[in-house]
């Protein structure tokens, strides 16, 4: 087996490099299924989302709090386009989030593309920038 090294590269980070964020299970992941993961900013605290609503910190860490078991779960699923309806239409699924922080008032996430048309219509917006 040849050794091969996985370097991440995200232009949003200083340097264009950043913490790593993927496990090795992951990055095996990766490495033998072609597996897409994206990681950025997902909601912000006290700020207009694209939604047109602004939520305080307070209850957004509350409802992130709930969500958890969603991420625990494997059901936190999203759609490539928002819904319109916060249920989430299995047949447009195109990713899961797998993990969810917080970077002071904003919440990032880390999310793996799936396999599905949807996932593969956004791995392609991702591959061709």
């Amino acid at each position: 087996m040849s050794n091969q090294l996985l370097r991440e590269f995200f232009e949003l980070c200083p340097n264009g490099t950043c913490q790593d964020l993927l496990t090795e299970a992951e990055k095996l992941d990766v490495k033998n299924n072609g597996t897409m993961y994206l990681t950025g900013k997902i909601q912000e605290a006290d700020v207009k989302n694209g939604n047109g609503r602004k939520y305080s910190e307070r209850i957004l860490r509350r409802e992130i709090e709930k969500y958890q078991s969603m991420i625990s779960e494997n059901r936190a699923l999203g759609e490539l386009d928002h819904p319109e309806s916060s249920v989430i239409n299995l047949k447009n699924a195109s990713h899961m989030i797998v993990k969810t922080w917080w970077d002071g008032p904003a919440v990032m996430g880390k999310l793996k593309v799936l396999p599905t048309p949807s996932g593969q219509i956004l791995k392609s917006l991702v591959e061709s920038g």
